[in-house]
């Protein structure tokens, strides 16, 4: 085992730093790959649980509250007990919670461990990155971080047809044990190969430390409930929202004042990691919004067969890889600010065109758009990470790393939530537009060609017209979506311009850190 704390001037090398890689991002890869594949699992849990759709989804709630806690205290928490020891917890934890998750005979129990995966994993997406990243020197950032997300979005592609699998041929219980042995395997790995990092004894915020942890998992509780509950229209989300941004202004307002704080002040003086968390929250909000909404479109627009929408969203996922692995060959004098906003552009292009889409849209339309936005994504992430916390030392790079995927889980549960709501009112909205036109003096319902399926005289007829209305207007809610991604993406390339690009020298010298 490797029991040398890790500093700037003794970096591991050879073999032990692939290693290293291999467990960052492998430990990476199995949080994300469970992540998505329990979405396809879902129906089979339903039944096994003969619960109803409301009840059910609480196995993803129970997941992203758990994880939003953590997130919020990897911070401190890896200050107090140090990185390896934190990330070997997790990994532990995470472990232990896939058996827990497969062996469940009731939805109590599973929302249960599911809770404890979504807090136990939650260090293996930030410490996971931070493992890899100072594995390599500084000027080699770009494509350590490059090298790390291989591993998540590899994660996000398989998961769906891979989970989809041993669900049809073992069960879904086995989404969960398949992953047993990576988790040991990781664990073991990260026990022999990971260097230590300095501990300290960090003074625990208590007002900061609660108003932060209840705020975060109260908010991201309202949000995942927020379109069954109606939204205002409901006392109880009501209640639930504006406790929830008391208690998060009482942390920012605590954060500004407090002489020893949660969050470390110093992060906030770094134009680079404010502008961060602007970009990185619209990217949890909009930008992988498509993943979800594309096989819904795909299957009740469209008529798609499940395994053929696997193969056609397989592209997106081939895109990243490939523009990952180019990003891994990248040098570090390369200015990241313009290959973030050609990532927004790679980005903004197909969603404007999937705004008008119709109801026969293409194979292969769904294919380029698709392999554009996993390009986009791809050519953003290693470039903004660099900007936003390339120059982070010390204790400083969790906090920084910890909040920085604490927004974006905030801002992808946010987006989920209003693009979601807004397509429903949409397609609410659009069906009663549509069936205004659907009348005894409507001209097209006279031709006889359209008569033979669509008709008003008759029940089957009304029946085929009130499926093509509710189809069209699901399209049209689409389209609207799609539309709203596309501007709020392009609106964030203004503050491209505004990070701060800092020459090699700058970074390298004790300045650096805020």
């Amino acid at each position: 085992m490797t029991d040398a704390v890790i500093n700037d001037q003794t970096l591991p090398t050879g073999l032990q730093r692939w290693a290293i890689v291999l467990c960052g991002t492998v430990g990476t890869w199995s949080y994300s790959f469970i992540w998505n594949s329990v979405g396809v699992a879902l129906p089979d849990m339903k039944g096994s649980f003969a619960a109803t759709n409301d009840q059910i989804t609480w196995v993803m709630i129970g997941f992203v509250v758990g994880g939003a806690i953590m997130t919020a205290s990897i911070g401190w928490l890896s200050a107090r007990i140090g990185r390896k020891q934190l990330f070997m917890l997790g990994m532990g934890g995470f472990t232990v919670s896939l058996l827990g998750c497969g062996a469940a005979t009731t939805l109590e129990a599973e929302v249960f461990w599911r809770f404890i995966q979504g807090l136990a994993g939650a260090p293996l997406l930030s410490l996971g990155q931070l493992i890899v990243v100072n594995a390599f020197p500084r000027e080699r950032y770009t494509q350590a971080t490059s090298l790390w997300a291989l591993g998540f979005v590899t994660g996000n592609v398989v998961a769906p047809a891979l989970g989809g699998y041993l669900i049809e041929h073992y069960g879904w219980p086995w989404i969960f044990y398949a992953n047993v042995p990576i988790g040991v395997a990781i664990f073991l790995l990260a026990w022999a190969v990971v260097p230590l990092t300095p501990k300290t004894n960090p003074k625990l915020d208590w007002i900061g430390f609660v108003s932060l942890i209840v705020g975060v998992a109260l908010l991201q509780f309202s949000l995942a409930r927020a379109e069954r509950l109606d939204w205002f229209a409901s006392t109880e989300f009501t209640i639930e929202i504006f406790a929830a941004c008391l208690l998060l202004y009482i942390f920012v307002t605590h954060t500004m004042t407090a002489t020893e704080s949660f969050v470390d002040r110093r992060l906030f003086r770094d134009r680079n990691f404010i502008l961060g968390q602007f970009i990185v929250f619209v990217m949890g909000g909009v930008i992988y919004i498509p993943l979800l909404l594309l096989p819904l479109m795909l299957q009740q627009i469209a008529d798609y067969p499940a395994i053929e929408i696997g193969n056609l969203l397989f592209v997106r996922g081939f895109g990243s890889i490939i523009t990952l692995l180019i990003m891994t060959q990248l040098r570090e004098k390369i200015d990241p600010r313009p290959l973030v906003v050609l990532g927004l552009a790679l980005t903004v292009i197909p969603s404007w065109r999937m705004a008008y889409w119709t109801t026969d849209v293409l194979p292969f339309e769904v294919m380029w758009t698709n392999f554009l936005q996993g390009t986009g994504t791809s050519l953003l992430w290693a470039p903004l990470n660099r900007l936003v916390l390339s120059r982070l030392k010390g204790p400083m790079q969790d906090q920084g790393f910890a909040l920085f995927y604490l927004t974006y889980d905030i801002g992808n549960a946010i987006g989920t939530s209003l693009i979601i709501g807004m397509h429903s009112r949409y397609s609410q909205i659009n069906h009663a537009v549509l069936a205004e036109h659907i009348n005894p003096f409507n001209e097209l319902l006279r031709y006889g060609t359209l008569r033979g399926n669509w008709s008003i005289d008759d029940i089957p007829g009304l029946s085929a017209l009130d499926n093509e209305v509710t189809r069209q207007a699901a399209m049209i809610a689409y389209n609207n979506t799609f539309l709203v991604i596309t501007i709020l993406t392009a609106a964030t390339a203004p503050l491209i311009f505004l990070f701060r690009r800092y020459a090699r020298a700058d970074a390298d010298d004790e300045g650096a850190q805020p």
